[in-house]
């Protein structure tokens, strides 16, 4: 099984062919209102990729809650979710522009209540059979918990250190793969790059770099996989569609390899789509993938 501790959001995504300058008012091209969170998103990533996945997080008790929960519903995931009462489902500001970039803002809302009753379903749930995905729209604290427990169980921790904070340092020694894209890296390690995020007790880092690729480093194996070639229309939640067709690749005993560049293939045919979680492909569109399309 994979469960995902996270974030839940409604994304209010925006089309412009460019990004209003500051004080500039910008008549846009389209809108769509998508559940996302980080941590949501991956779990349907992973559910579509082929995997057995629950979520475990919170929403408010508001239209955006029953939105977004009926949306992971609709596409196979299994809840564990508490809404909040007096309080509003986490939000996401998503403006794209033309050349599929994005610039985003969060409120985090109900995601800023998740405690200890989700580590409690955690702690006794997780086996070694099991995967956690981790991300770092909830407390960094609730996080490095989470991830410890794992590691008690001998479950398997994939960690997104995303948005960066400080805090997300102290997850990094109980995750087995940590996913960061370039930028975060460089924050993690105060521009140390790569190298210390092993020696901050990273086991096995894949690095996402968008159109240049994946660069993998572990403590006996290191390669690069070169990106597949795609007309991008929207990049917003291609790094959890990695993340979570990752994790279904690794639950199905898949070398880390052959993770990676199923992985790869699914967040390929995500950016050619708008939005977030109604952009992540199902399994038979990546295996599908994977026959007819080959590597930069």
């Amino acid at each position: 099984m994979i469960y995902v501790l996270g974030s839940i959001n409604a994304d209010l995504v925006l089309y412009s062919d460019r990004f209003p300058e500051s004080g500039e008012t910008l008549v846009g091209n389209d809108f769509l209102l998508n559940q996302g969170g980080k941590g949501a998103n991956q779990a349907i990533a992973a559910k579509k990729a082929g995997g057995e996945t629950v979520f475990i997080g919170r929403t408010g008790d508001d239209y955006f809650g029953e939105f977004v929960l009926r949306n992971l519903t609709e596409n196979g995931v299994k809840l564990h979710v508490k809404k909040e009462k007096g309080t509003f489902t986490g939000i996401a500001m998503i403006n794209v522009n033309s050349k599929g970039e994005n610039k985003i803002v969060i409120i985090h809302g109900a995601n800023g209540f998740v405690n200890g009753e989700e580590l409690s379903f955690l702690k006794e749930r997780l086996t070694e059979k099991d995967i956690l995905m981790l991300q770092g729209e909830i407390d960094a604290k609730i996080l490095k918990s989470a991830a410890k427990t794992a590691r008690e169980k001998n479950a398997v921790v994939i960690f997104d250190p995303a948005p960066v904070n400080g805090a997300l340092k102290g997850v990094i020694p109980y995750a087995n793969f940590i996913t960061p894209n370039e930028v975060e890296i460089m924050s993690l390690t105060d521009g140390a790059g790569t190298e210390k995020l092993l020696e901050m007790g990273a086991e096995n880092i894949i690095e996402k770099r968008g159109s240049k690729g994946v660069n993998y480093i572990g403590k006996n194996e290191r390669f690069e996989m070169p990106a597949f070639e795609v007309n991008a229309i929207d990049t917003t939640g291609a790094g959890d569609t990695f993340n979570g067709a990752f994790a279904a690749a690794l639950s199905e005993g898949k070398t880390i390899k052959e993770s990676v560049l199923f992985a790869s293939a699914a967040a390929a045919i995500s950016v050619t789509r708008k939005g977030a979680a109604a952009s992540f492909p199902k399994r038979e569109e990546i295996d599908e993938f994977l026959r007819k399309v080959t590597v930069k």
